[in-house]
């Protein structure tokens, strides 16, 4: 749109403007989405949030963890059957409207499988990339959870022998 990134910022109430990084797109759509659907800006919003339904003292905080190299395998094996299934069909379906600016079109292995169907990449090049991208969004929800639930207890699933359907 017109003015694209600047014009939404503009948009934005002064304590929203400053609580969020102004250089990512998604951050700064989501808080003027908020803007819009709200009339609220999003800083206000969220300081309006109220606590937790029962408090940390209350309750055992817990979050189960597994094997990387583990999850790595799984994050293949899962894709390898997404593409059994007809992902690489349903997104042949979706060329037509085709946007990579759109929000949707931003989903983990949609850009690589339009790469493929476009020519530019082979499929096992694209199955590749969509999994190297599945297992770096992994990674970074890792990190998160390191950073805001250092003091939950952490579980390590026993990954032995698990066998889940894909």
């Amino acid at each position: 749109e017109a003015g694209g990134l600047a014009a939404l910022v503009a948009e934005l109430d002064d304590p929203s403007r400053a609580a969020i990084d102004l250089q990512n797109p998604a951050r700064v759509q989501r808080a003027w989405e908020v803007w819009q659907a709200t009339g609220r800006g999003i800083a206000d919003w969220q300081a309006d949030t109220p606590p937790p339904l029962i408090a940390p003292a209350d309750c055992q905080r817990i979050l189960i963890t597994t094997d990387r190299d583990w999850l790595a395998d799984r994050i293949a094996t899962r894709f390898d059957a997404m593409l059994d299934q007809g992902a690489l069909d349903e997104v042949r379906a979706m060329l037509p409207l085709w946007d990579p600016a759109a929000q949707w079109a931003k989903a983990i292995g949609a850009p690589d499988l339009v790469a493929h169907l476009q020519g530019h990449q082979t499929l096992p090049e694209a199955r590749d990339r969509a999994v190297i991208a599945s297992r770096q969004y992994a990674k970074a929800q890792r990190i998160w959870f390191r950073g805001r639930m250092r003091d939950w207890q952490m579980w390590q699933a026993g990954n032995a022998g698990l066998e889940l359907a894909p």
